[in-house]
């Protein structure tokens, strides 16, 4: 089940899913890049409220509206040789990752580039590292089967800055690892529209997704909600149509969306539903296109292979033939996004979604205290506060640490995690110290007991 079609609502447990199997077969035909329409807002029509099933929306006549087209995965693969002295510091910060003590995790930290990277515990497949930060997620690889480097870049800086400007900076942290001889590959991209749907988006039937894919699949929550479509899953072309404000609340928390959204005429309590094809390497070489360049320069064209070859939303029709059958209106409006520049939105900063939130944070916090409170008997927040302090104090100082050293310690360890805290400093400064020394002393011709 994929990770963008909610299959539950709450715990996202006990789902419920009807899946079909397309007739139509796999075959790929030939690709043909061409141009479509202008992105942007279709047409305007009474807002529909998030909090009423789509059956129920309001409309005279069904209207739809799209926000938004955007490149929302990409994943770079850069060919090259990883250097012995980054390898060893890699290979030092991956067994600090892997240790059991908090303060020894808390240093498994590169900085590479002038960034800080968090260095996990384990790699990825045949990839023997792995670095990320709030904007990158980079697989790094020892030898020269495998590419030197497979870098993700997270969606929210997809969504504020420009490719070719990440594309630049993830370019010079690549090269900071090692040799690097080509112009970094795409491994993968997913292209999507966002959209306001003016009809409701559980009536269609199966057989008007009229696709080269085999697989088909709709998913409703617990609840009976519908929440989206899977074509071609596993597939080296896959499409998913899905209630995306709902996704961002029950699995990704990726709310800055709703700051774009509106930038675009989104209004709170506007449905929101994203239409998204995920194309892999395979799909996108055979189309033509291997490097960054040459997927901005036939954004437009690959959208319209996607949406007019690959995968139609028809009307139901009596012909034998379903290539036949007429283009749905809604498909016709999302087939109408051109992949031209747009105006970027002010970043503010780029922070990642894991980051916890204060509506977490916050109340979670004055849980435990009004507990501890409660159980004291105390309603007073100044005494309550100072005892909390005084017990906890107590309580470590048992342990045989203090409560100071015990917070200061956990805050580096979610600093690592959050890549938010540079727990080397001092250590990267002292190695540093020592580094230049010994390159003086054999300037000097000191070679000590060697």
């Amino acid at each position: 089940m994929h990770d963008k079609i909610l299959s539950c609502s709450g715990c996202l447990s006990g789902a419920a899913a009807a899946a079909f199997t397309d007739t139509d077969g796999d075959a790929r035909g030939g690709a043909r890049l061409g141009g479509s329409r202008e992105c942007g807002e279709v047409a305007k029509g009474t807002p529909p409220s998030i909090t009423v099933p789509s059956k129920y929306i309001p409309e005279e006549k069904p209207q739809n509206r799209i926000l938004r087209c955007a490149v929302d995965s990409l994943y770079l693969s850069y060919q090259g040789e990883l250097s012995n002295e980054v390898d060893d510091r890699l290979e030092d910060r991956k067994k600090s990752a892997q240790s059991n003590e908090d303060e020894e995790q808390s240093i498994a930290q590169i900085v590479i580039a002038d960034r800080l990277f968090n260095v996990a515990a384990h790699g990825a497949g045949r990839f023997r590292y792995v670095i990320s930060d709030d904007r990158f997620r980079i697989q790094i690889s020892r030898g020269t089967r495998l590419p030197l480097a497979y870098a993700k870049i997270s969606s929210e800086y997809l969504t504020f800055v420009p490719i070719p400007q990440i594309e630049s900076e993830l370019r010079i942290i690549v090269n900071s690892l090692g040799i690097v001889h080509d112009e970094p590959k795409v491994s993968r991209a997913d292209v999507c529209v966002d959209f306001i749907p003016g009809i409701p988006m559980d009536d269609f039937n199966v057989r008007q997704w009229v696709t080269r894919a085999r697989k088909k699949a709709a998913y409703w929550t617990s609840g009976d909600r519908f929440t989206g479509w899977a074509i071609g899953s596993g597939g080296a072309i896959q499409s998913r149509t899905y209630d995306k404000f709902l996704e961002i609340i029950e699995e990704s928390n990726k709310v800055y969306l709703f700051k774009v959204w509106e930038a675009f005429g989104w209004q709170p309590g506007d449905p929101l539903w994203r239409h998204e094809f995920q194309a892999a390497n395979t799909a996108l070489r055979e189309l033509g296109i291997a490097t960054v360049p040459q997927l901005l320069d036939n954004l437009g064209g690959l959208w319209n292979y996607l949406t007019s070859d690959w995968l139609r939303l028809t009307e139901m029709g009596n012909d034998s033939n379903k290539s036949r059958w007429k283009t749905h209106p809604l498909w016709s409006d999302i087939q109408s996004a051109i992949w031209t520049p747009t105006p970027q939105l002010a970043l503010e900063r780029v922070r990642s979604t894991n980051l916890p939130q204060d509506e977490r944070i916050i109340p979670g916090g004055l849980g435990y205290i009004s507990s501890f409170m409660a159980r004291e008997g105390i309603t007073d927040w100044g005494e309550g506060l100072g005892t909390f302090l005084h017990f906890a104090s107590t309580f470590f100082d048992q342990q045989g640490i203090s409560l100071a050293a015990q917070v200061e310690g956990k805050a580096r360890l979610k600093g690592r995690k959050f890549n938010t805290i540079n727990n080397r400093i001092k250590l990267d400064a002292q190695h540093a110290k020592k580094s230049a020394a010994a390159y003086q002393r054999a300037k000097d011709g000191d070679y000590g007991d060697a």
